[in-house]
């Protein structure tokens, strides 16, 4: 009779204190062992303190902070006893049951249920139980109820305010009960609706599956760059993870075996670096460093020898070895004289980068004798190219600037007999530079750079352009005869790696084709390319074996992260051996993608993509945002990056990511029209393509459009304001307000000008300089527009966003400035990227869902 009195009490304070509020309904439940006190508990410590219930309460039995409950899921096993959640229901009252007291000193239970809401909020979490409590939200602790109340007392009360972002966030409430207390092992939990959002905008389920956030893309494990062993039986691969809430990281190295995948070494809680195959089999070297001075050491996997190579090296910038592994080939920085005083005379417009004054020599280490001798000297940096398969010659190069031609540097490239130090010059002051590997026999070099190179040998352009250097070809250069083939000048894709492949004399590229990164074969016999299947839309380096036709690489899918796969080169089957983040991303949903071309006024097909929300009504109208790059490289179909498209889509926007003209992996002819545009047609195809989606997409709202681009895209983002009133809002990142003030500004403006400008300058070419300027337009502006930089920004300064923002606060138009401390172009610091990543979404909700808290909680205004 007791308990059906508490019972109708418990009901009379649910409904009067949460009246307005979203119970929760059903929880999943799990219940831990029996909990006794440890031996010696009514013994003082040194505290003079006895072990109690309350310090039995606060030992918690089973971390939580990555464990994501489902129905039937295991929890955690002690001895013979095993548990596992389980699906329980609140009765008519709101209260749900823990579990069933043991017969232990105390028992404990956790009760979890996953808190979905549609928009950012603040809200009340109350929870009501007689019972000790802790709570856990998204894994981290946010407080505890430490009180016990008696049967015939009321409930106890645990509030907090919490602040929820978009998406879906896991509750759990850990409770205990002593096995003298006799009141219901009991709780409640309802969360305050706030005036600003529905019911609708906050429910709770049972379901762990949720869309892409920030959290899955900075967290977890990643996999980097992977090696293949010479003889193809082993891998190295490269793990990073990061460590919040704090900034800093952690990376390590491991060795496996590629049959089974076991592991042989790990390199991890080890300060190495480095870590990379030498030309013996099983031996690997690695670089550490104390006070300054590195050490390179090998390391024989079979026997477990380690061996120093070269010790307390100052200043090594970095080091290979000879392909016979006899010798290594190591560079120097030496640095620059600078000048005494406060004051400092600029010797061209590199000398203010920081380092132009330091230089590297070459130098070689005998591995037998340990032997040292100086390879390079001079005026000029000497870069390492390759060294020869022979190991007698090293192909180098020396650059230097001449800023009265573009694009303002020349370079020359030798081949050294090592021996001798005879050095024979094959290219000399040549305009664009190339990077160089030997072939497998040493006869010929293969080179990459621009279309311009070898004299403009590479380009495919049509009469009157101007090629594109940043659209990357490959030649073949006979050393005895200086003769140059530039094979892929009819060949569309892109080319970020070139590799002559020893084991079938085949040369492999990966190339950009489209905003796809694939792998193809030039077979050297019949001349012909060829795609290979890797299995991912994007990939990135890719490491061959020297004796096997086995390669390595790592890729993602516009909805899959990066994992490594092992790719056989005889066959085309390819194997994922690492996909550590598979863990972190097991509940993520991804919504549908879509392709979407549409032809600009000149007939040229411009692509595009799609990233619909994982729960997507075609029924329903959904804000947009449009993406673009507009510069001289595509949007690429990688999974994460700083603009992760999947993220926006799971908030519930629809994201058109398109890619206008002037773009490589298109052909040589697409990329030329970059030149020298700055803007003119990309801001027409911009425009006109999102006119066309919007059409032709029924579940598009035309009225909440917004969009949003970074650096180039940036300052077409401040364009497109100039140009249109068919965006709700916009976003630019690290934005060019002004071509001349970036052009002779920016660290690497004038040289970026020289291929995006080339020829023009601000005293020949007003019309681009001024008029393709937004800053000179901007009293057109109408569109909101949030400017985003990193204070520390040397590639496009603050004062871009800061000039725009400037005139537009003085013209009276919606503009905000929000700069990133201590970031320079990238955002990459843990918290402060969070922080970055919030103010955008914020910004977009404000504007393009009539959502302004989450922005106000943000930035509060200032009476200033």
């Amino acid at each position: 009779m007791q308990k059906i009195i508490l019972s109708a009490m418990a009901f009379f304070i649910t409904a009067s204190l949460w009246s307005g509020s979203i119970t929760v309904p059903s929880w999943l439940a799990v219940q831990g062992p029996d909990m006794e006190l440890p031996a010696f508990a009514l013994t003082e410590n040194l505290k003079g303190e006895t072990f109690g219930k309350e310090e039995l309460f606060s030992f918690n039995p089973r971390e939580i902070s990555d464990h994501f409950p489902e129905n039937n899921k295991f929890f955690m096993r002690n001895g013979n006893y095993e548990a596992r959640w389980a699906v329980r229901h609140a009765n008519d009252t709101g209260y749900v049951d823990a579990g069933m007291p043991g017969t232990g000193t105390a028992s404990v239970a956790w009760l979890a249920t996953y808190i979905n809401v549609s928009r950012w909020m603040k809200t009340d979490l109350e929870i009501h139980s007689r019972q000790m409590l802790e709570v856990y939200l998204n894994g981290k602790r946010l407080g505890a109820k430490n009180t016990v109340q008696e049967p015939e007392s009321e409930p106890g009360k645990w509030t907090r305010e919490i602040e929820l972002e978009g998406g879906k966030h896991l509750l759990v409430v850990r409770t205990f009960i002593t096995q003298d207390d006799e009141s219901p092992w009991q709780l409640s939990a309802a969360l305050k609706v706030p005036e600003y959002a529905s019911e609708n905008d906050l429910k709770t389920s049972l379901d762990p599956e949720q869309g892409k956030t920030l959290s899955h893309l900075l967290d977890g494990v990643k996999a980097g760059a992977a090696d293949i062993s010479p003889d193809g039986k082993m891998y190295i691969v490269n793990f990073s993870r990061s460590l919040p809430p704090s900034d800093r990281s952690e990376n390590w190295t491991e060795i496996k075996r590629v049959s089974d995948g076991r592991m042989i070494h790990s390199f991890r809680h080890s300060t190495v670096s480095s870590v990379s195959w030498t030309p013996v089999e099983n031996v690997v070297s690695y670089r550490t460093t104390r006070e300054g001075k590195a050490t390179i050491w090998r390391y024989d996997l079979e026997s477990g020898e380690m061996e120093k190579v070269l010790a307390d090296i100052e200043d090594l910038v970095s080091f290979r070895w000879t392909p016979d592994g006899k010798y290594i080939v190591y560079s120097l920085r030496e640095e620059g004289p600078e000048e005494e005083g406060s004051t400092k005379r600029i010797i061209g417009p590199g000398d203010r980068i920081p380092g132009f004054r330091n230089r590297n020599f070459l130098y070689r280490a005998n591995v037998e004798t340990g032997v040292r001798e100086r390879l390079t000297h001079g005026f000029l940096t000497t870069s390492l190219h390759d060294i020869s398969p022979c190991s007698k010659y090293i192909l180098l190069s020396q650059s230097r600037p001449d800023y009265l031609e573009r694009p303002y540097m020349k370079q020359d490239v030798f081949i050294m007999e090592m021996d001798t130090r005879d050095v024979d010059t094959i290219l000399h002051d040549k305009r664009w530079g190339v990077s160089g590997t030997f072939s497998p026999d040493g006869r010929k070099i293969l080179f990459t750079g621009g279309p311009s190179a070898f004299g403009g040998l590479g380009e495919n352009i049509p009469e009157g352009m101007i090629a594109n250097n940043y659209d990357t070809q490959a030649y073949i250069y006979d050393i005895e005869s200086g003769s140059t083939d530039p094979f892929t000048r009819e060949f569309d894709p892109s080319i970020s790696q070139a590799l002559w492949n020893r084991a079938d004399n085949h040369i492999y590229l990966v190339a950009g084709h489209e905003d796809f990164v694939r792998l193809y074969r030039y077979n050297t016999g019949n001349r012909r390319f060829a795609e290979i299947e890797t299995g991912k839309d994007v990939i990135s380096r890719v490491s061959m074996a020297r004796d096997e036709r086995i390669a390595i690489y790592s890729g993602s899918g516009m909805s899959s992260p990066p994992r490594v796969s092992l790719l056989n080169l005889r066959n085309g089957r390819y194997r994922e051996i690492e996909n550590p983040d598979s863990h972190n991303f097991r509940n993520v949903a991804f919504g549908e993608n879509l392709e979407w071309n549409f032809s600009n006024s000149e007939g040229v097909e411009i692509p595009g993509r799609v990233y619909l929300p994982p729960d997507f009504d075609d029924s329903k109208k959904y804000p947009v945002i449009v993406y673009y790059y507009g510069g001289t490289n595509p949007v690429s179909r990688s999974f994460g990056g700083r603009y992760p498209f999947n993220m926006y889509a799971a908030s519930g926007y629809v994201v058109y990511v398109l890619q206008p003209s002037g773009a490589t992996g298109f052909g040589q002819e697409f990329s030329a029209m970059h030149v020298n545009n700055w803007g003119k047609t990309v801001a027409d195809e911009i425009i006109d393509g999102t006119r066309k989606f919007l059409e032709a997409h029924p579940f598009a709202d035309p009225e909440r459009v917004g969009c949003m681009g970074a650096s180039y895209g940036g300052f077409m983002t401040m364009l497109l304001t100039t140009r249109t009133d068919i965006f709700a809002t916009a976003i630019s990142h690290a934005g060019i307000s002004s071509i001349s003030s970036y052009w002779g500004e920016g660290y690497w403006g004038y040289g970026y000008s020289a291929e995006a400008s080339a020829g023009s300058f601000p005293w020949n070419n007003r019309e681009l300089y001024v008029d393709q300027s937004p800053l000179f337009s901007a009293d057109r502006i109408n569109t909101p527009l949030l400017l985003v930089t990193g204070d520390q920004d040397t590639n496009v300064p603050p004062g871009e966003s800061i000039q725009l923002y400037v005139a537009l606060k003085l013209l009276g138009r919606p503009v905000e400035l929000i700069k990133i401390e201590g970031e320079d172009h990238h955002i990459l610091t843990y918290n402060k990227r969070i922080e970055w990543s919030n103010t955008k979404m914020a910004w977009f909700d404000k504007w393009l869902k009539g959502q302004p808290e989450w922005w106000v909680n943000l930035f509060p205004d200032r009476n200033l």
